[in-house]
């Protein structure tokens, strides 16, 4: 259960330390798997009546302390700071359908710093459906309201932070049963984002995202896949004139493994071709993804990741090529207490501008649950950003005291 809980408190709070587990996941797409049901761990679920329907409501809260806030090399301004984050998950399933809906909030204060204060909402809906052993169906729609703190983008620092809203449907058709010799998967989305103030630093990162692509999986061994992928991108700038407007292009050839005894993972190399509708060169490059997970113990398990990608500009150069690598190790100690340790290291080289960064981060995060429906956390995450050009080299250290709730 804690670690199911202390999952949903770096859920809340991953947005503030800057160092995001989900951004493991999100490098590679994983292949689809009909949705588990429950496990009986976790937060306490409540049935609405006599349906199928349960609800999950939980609530993060955590106070601390930044002393860079703004992500500066002189003149840092720390701040204390205050979160409240409420969360509720909806679950509705048969044995050949699931439907799935989420909220998650975030309330930001910042005791030295109110034109920094933040309210963001995410919410998500997301349907399964098994028509036949070897016919799967996903849909779904993700809406954000979310902001970008100041120094967190190359965009000049207006009185308050970046906000926008960001919505995104997605879909995901999977052919081929669990286990068979081939499976294919076909996949596509298209966000759409747009920026509600700042107008004068803001209007030219209004785009929408377009992508669609499919993967080839096929059964070499009993839980071992070799894989192919096509994927485009499409970045449909919404300013005239944007010359950002890009198709970008991956091939991959890889490998993928189900849970053996101590791993699970996906590995994937192959060609990335970024071409711009204006004068901008084109872009070739190597690519890559990876992420693989090792469990030596039942209660350990270390995650690590890397990948090789462009990055939308937020105000200088055409791109940004970014090689991340990182891993994360989670530990229960106990029935009761968990630690996680985090490191992540980055190169970014700016296209088109004289700027090289190298971002490394450590963060440290423990759990103790002293309820069955309370747990109790510390954390702290240090970043360092060297750069060649020095303005924007930069050191933060983040503190926070966490508490995460459910029924």
């Amino acid at each position: 259960m804690i670690m199911r809980i202390q999952r949903l408190a770096l859920v809340a709070f991953c947005g503030m330390a800057g160092l995001s587990f989900a951004q493991q996941s999100s490098l590679v797409r994983p292949a689809y798997m009909f949705p588990a049901a429950p496990s009986g761990s976790g937060p306490a679920s409540v049935q609405v009546g006599d349906t199928p329907i349960y609800f999950t409501p939980y609530l993060g809260v955590a106070a601390g302390h930044d002393d860079n806030l703004f992500l500066t090399n002189t003149n840092q301004t720390g701040s204390n700071l205050y979160v409240v984050s409420p969360g509720l998950r909806i679950e509705a399933r048969d044995a050949n359908s699931v439907l799935q809906a989420s909220y998650q909030g975030q309330y930001g204060r910042y005791t030295s710093s109110r034109d920094d204060d933040y309210i963001d909402h995410t919410f998500r809906g997301q349907g399964d459906w098994a028509f036949d052993s070897r016919n799967f169906l996903r849909l779904g729609i993700d809406y954000m309201r979310g902001h970008d703190p100041r120094g967190s983008t190359d965009r000049p620092n207006s009185s308050s932070p970046d906000r926008y809203r960001q919505t995104t449907p997605y879909a995901t058709y999977a052919y081929g049963a669990p286990g068979a010799q081939g499976r294919v998967e076909a996949y596509a989305s298209q966000a759409t984002k747009r920026y509600l103030n700042n107008f004068d630093v803001t209007q030219g990162s209004d785009r929408d995202v377009k992508e669609y692509g499919g993967i080839f999986y096929w059964r070499a061994m009993p839980k071992t896949y070799v894989l192919f992928e096509a994927r485009e991108t499409k970045f449909d700038y919404k300013l005239d004139g944007s010359p950002f407007n890009s198709k970008e292009h991956r091939y991959y050839g890889g490998v993928s493994w189900e849970p053996t005894v101590a791993t699970v993972g996906t590995i994937k190399v192959g060609r990335i071709e970024k071409t711009f509708e204006s004068d901008v060169p084109k872009f070739k490059d190597t690519s890559w993804e990876a992420v693989v997970s090792w469990s030596p113990r039942t209660y350990s398990r270390f995650d690590f990741y890397t990948t090789r990608t462009p990055q939308e500009s937020t105000g200088l150069g055409d791109f940004i090529l970014s090689d991340i690598y990182g891993v994360s190790w989670t530990h229960s100690w106990s029935s009761v207490l968990s630690t996680s340790v985090d490191a992540r290291y980055s190169k970014d080289r700016y296209q088109g501008f004289d700027r090289t960064d190298e971002v490394k981060s450590l963060g440290v995060k423990v759990g103790y649950r002293f309820r069955r429906w309370l747990t109790l956390g510390a954390e702290y995450t240090y970043t360092q950003r060297d750069s060649n050009q020095t303005n924007f080299e930069y050191d933060r250290n983040l503190y926070l005291l966490t508490a995460t709730a459910s029924m």
